[in-house]
């Protein structure tokens, strides 16, 4: 008996596998497995993010943020397999799970990456239907940063240009999830439990919710608010020297 379950244990391994790599191949994600008609699929945790805070960045940048990596998201998907990339070395890329092969479950998510800083790409290597308001958005974004890390500094008790002197500012990635709607939701959800890596993540949601934290050992809903953004300190950040 033993021998048998470990033998349908191993098929069952190569079996997913061979469901990963035909996944990756389509270079359209799992909102491609949607549009494709798709009625079941698989599993996974829930997003952990930190607190709220007030910010300075108008409500129209926010909005077109996120209505921009919509249309990203939902184009032909012929645009979207031209920077479909597992080379982690580029600036833009666009793929479907960035641990698919490593992950014990599959999440329901597709993702734009665009590394912003300290060297952003070109123009023209930025998906041009959201082009600008990535440009733009992360031009703010990178001043809110800053801000941030000279807010934190003063609360450590250290000089307010601590933690960009360290180099705490000097990098940021712009990662854009989409979660296509799932056949069935109780099978999977959009990110397994974690933490970040990095500095610190500012987080833009838009009205679906979903997203949750891990406060005193009990999981609380993030409810959105419109315009909001979600500060989560990351690991770097807690290790950071006094």
């Amino acid at each position: 008996m033993a021998e048998i379950s470990l033998e349908r244990a191993q098929e069952s391994i190569v079996d997913r596998q061979q469901e990963l790599k035909a996944l990756d191949e389509t270079k359209s994600g799992v909102k491609g497995l949607v549009d494709s008609g798709l009625h079941r699929r698989t599993k996974v945790g829930e997003a952990c993010e930190k607190w709220g805070i007030n910010h300075g960045i108008p409500l129209a940048t926010t909005d077109e943020m996120i209505n921009g990596l919509r249309r990203f998201h939902e184009q032909d998907d012929e645009a979207k397999k031209e920077i479909y990339s597992r080379d982690y070395s580029k600036k833009v890329y666009y793929n479907s799970n960035i641990d698919l092969y490593k992950a014990e479950a599959t999440s329901w998510r597709d993702t734009l990456c665009c590394v912003m800083a300290p060297r952003h790409p070109l123009p023209q290597e930025l998906p041009a239907v959201c082009r600008d308001i990535v440009i733009e958005y992360s031009s703010k974004m990178m001043k809110l940063g800053q801000t941030l890390l000279e807010l934190m500094s003063e609360a450590l008790g250290l000089n307010r240009s601590y933690l960009e002197d360290i180099g705490c500012g000097e990098g940021m990635l712009v990662k854009c999830h989409y979660y296509p709607p799932c056949p069935e939701p109780d099978l999977t959800l959009g990110s397994s439990s974690h933490t970040d890596t990095g500095f610190c993540t500012v987080v833009l949601q838009d009205e679906i919710g979903g997203l949750q934290i891990l406060y005193q050992n009990q999981w609380l809903d993030v409810n959105p608010v419109c315009g909001a953004l979600v500060v989560n300190l990351a690991d770097m950040m807690q290790a950071s020297p006094p």
